[in-house]
């Protein structure tokens, strides 16, 4: 290939080459940059989630706080009836005229 032919290839595919030497460099800054991008793009979203969307899920949870009281007040009174039960059903086994632990009790307090 001579010189003539060079320039005249370089020539006819200008477009093409202008196009990956552009994509090219572009790959390569992205490449050289990516870690410092994406820590720049976490202090941004850091940034707007407290400035715009943290207020914005404070309000709500502010003008529902009556609901959300009544429902954790609710949900604590279950447990409490739950956990009643649950005693209930093992203090009941546990006294059961059969149980192990009913005899050796029986026989500690009538020694």
């Amino acid at each position: 290939m001579t010189e003539e032919d060079l320039k005249d290839f370089l020539e006819a595919n200008k477009a093409e080459v202008q196009a990956q030497v552009k994509q090219r460099l572009i790959d390569g800054l992205l490449s050289s940059h990516k870690w410092t991008m994406s820590d720049q793009i976490g202090e941004v979203v850091s940034e707007f989630m407290k400035a715009e969307i943290m207020p914005e899920v404070r309000k709500y949870l502010t003008s529902e706080k009556s609901a959300i009281l009544e429902a954790a007040i609710a949900s604590t009174a279950q447990i409490g009836e739950m956990m009643t039960k649950e005693m209930v059903k093992r203090a009941a086994k546990n006294v059961s005229a059969d149980s192990y632990s009913f005899r050796n009790v029986l026989q500690e307090i009538f020694k």
